[in-house]
C-alpha cells in the first residue's frame, strides 16, 4: 500500500505502555513539533488517505492568499517575498522509500511538510525588518528547525543564500537533490543535531545576516515547565543553553538577528493534561543571551493580535478550523549580535 499523508487528520503514539491520542483540525498542524507529524513505521496510525494534488495545484492555491496575506504586513520586502509564492516550481507527485514503506510525496506535502502555507512565516519576516534586517539581495538566512522547503525556495527567488537544518528523516529523503541554485539565490538544507554535530557546524557556516526558527524554541520544548508524558513532546537541543546561543551569536555577522516566533494554542489549565507547544516564551534568560554577546531588542513578546490577523488571512479560522480569539496565541522574542563582539568563527 502507498502512504499519502496530504489530509491526515489523527495520530495515536504508544510510549511505555501509555497511548496518547491526538486528533486536531487541518489547520493546526503548523503547531505541533516535527516528530509528531512524520510518519514513521512504528507507534503511528493514519486513518485517513487522500488522493496526491496534482502538480501546480497547491501552488495556486497559495497564490490566492497573496492580496490577504500582504494586508497584513508592512515591509515592501516581504510583500515580494510573499507574492513570490506563486512563482514556486509544481512538483510532480512521485513515490519515494521511508523506513520500508512507499510513500506519496505530493506538491502539499513537498512545500508544507504538514505544517501548513508557507506564508505562515510572513509575521516573523516582517518583525525581522522591523528590527533592522535590510534583506540586501546575497544576504544569508539560516533557518533552526526549516520544517519545509517552501519558504526558503522563496527567499531564495529574491537573491537570498538560505541553509535550513532540520532532524526529521522524511525531510532529508524528500529534499534529496534539492540543494542548490534557486532564482538568483540559493538553498541547502542539511539534516543533523545542530549545534552538537561539529561537522555540520562547519556546512552550515558562518556570515549570516539572520537567523530565525519558528514553532522550534519555545520554553514547552526545551525547558517544559511541568512533567511532560511522551519524551517525543520536547526536544533536545544536544548541547545546553550557553552553548548553543554561543554557536548562534558566533555564526551572525556583527548586528545580525536572531528572530524567534512562536505560534501557540492556548495554555492547559492546571488540572489538564500539559501541552509543551502551548509554553511558546523564549526558552532562553535574558541572561543568557546578553552572556552570549546579544543584545535583546525585544523580548517574550505577545504577539497574538497579529498572528490572529494573519491566520485569518490564511484561512485558519474557515471551514470549522480554530476560533482565533481562543486558539491562537503567539511570542517573539529578537535579539542583535553586538557589533563588537569577537569575529566569528567557523
Amino acid at each position: 500500500m502507498i502512504l499519502r499523508v496530504r489530509q491526515v487528520e489523527h495520530y495515536q503514539f504508544v510510549s511505555n505502555g501509555l497511548a496518547t491520542v491526538v486528533a486536531f483540525a487541518r489547520a493546526w498542524r503548523f503547531l505541533l513539533p516535527v516528530t509528531w507529524l512524520v510518519l514513521s513505521s512504528q507507534g503511528f496510525s493514519q486513518d485517513k488517505i487522500a488522493e496526491p494534488a496534482k502538480e501546480g495545484e497547491v501552488v495556486a492555491q497559495l497564490a490566492k492568499g497573496i492580496g490577504s496575506v500582504n494586508s497584513v504586513v508592512s515591509s515592501p520586502w516581504v510583500k515580494e517575498w510573499v507574492t513570490s509564492v506563486s512563482s514556486l516550481p509544481p512538483i510532480q507527485p512521485h513515490i519515494v522509500q521511508f523506513k520500508g514503506k512507499e510513500l506519496m510525496i505530493d506538491e502539499a506535502i513537498y512545500y508544507s511538510s504538514r505544517y501548513g502555507s508557507p506564508l505562515a512565516y510572513a509575521r516573523a519576516l516582517d518583525l525581522a525588518v522591523g528590527a533592522g534586517f535590510k534583506a540586501d539581495r546575497g544576504s544569508r538566512i539560516f533557518d533552526f528547525g526549516y520544517g519545509s522547503i517552501g519558504h526558503l525556495n522563496m527567499l531564495a527567488l529574491l537573491g537570498h543564500e538560505c541553509v535550513g537544518v532540520d532532524i526529521a528523516p522524511l525531510l532529508k529523503i524528500m529534499y534529496a537533490g534539492s540543494n542548490g541554485p534557486v532564482g538568483k539565490g540559493s538553498v541547502k538544507v542539511l539534516d543533523g543535531l545542530f549545534p552538537k554535530d561539529l561537522d555540520l557546524v562547519v556546512n552550515v557556516g558562518v556570515d549570516y545576516d539572520l537567523v530565525i526558527s519558528k514553532n522550534v524554541l519555545k520554553q514547552g520544548y526545551i525547558h517544559p515547565s511541568r512533567d511532560v508524558p511522551d519524551p517525543r513532546m520536547v526536544i533536545d537541543l544536544g548541547v545546553d543553553d550557553a552553548s548553543f546561543l554561543a554557536r548562534i551569536a558566533a555564526m551572525l555577522k556583527p548586528n545580525g538577528l536572531f528572530v524567534i516566533y512562536n505560534f501557540c494554542p492556548a495554555k492547559a489549565s492546571a488540572d489538564k493534561p500539559y501541552i509543551p507547544w502551548a509554553e511558546g516564551e523564549s526558552p532562553f534568560t535574558r541572561g543568557a543571551f546578553q552572556l552570549a554577546g546579544f543584545e535583546i531588542l525585544h523580548f517574550d513578546v505577545v504577539d497574538d493580535l497579529d498572528a490572529r490577523r494573519l491566520g485569518h488571512a490564511l484561512g485558519w479560522d474557515a471551514d470549522g478550523g480554530m476560533k482565533l480569539e481562543t486558539d491562537l496565541f503567539a511570542w517573539y522574542t529578537i535579539v542583535r549580535r553586538k557589533p563588537n563582539a569577537a569575529s566569528p568563527k567557523s
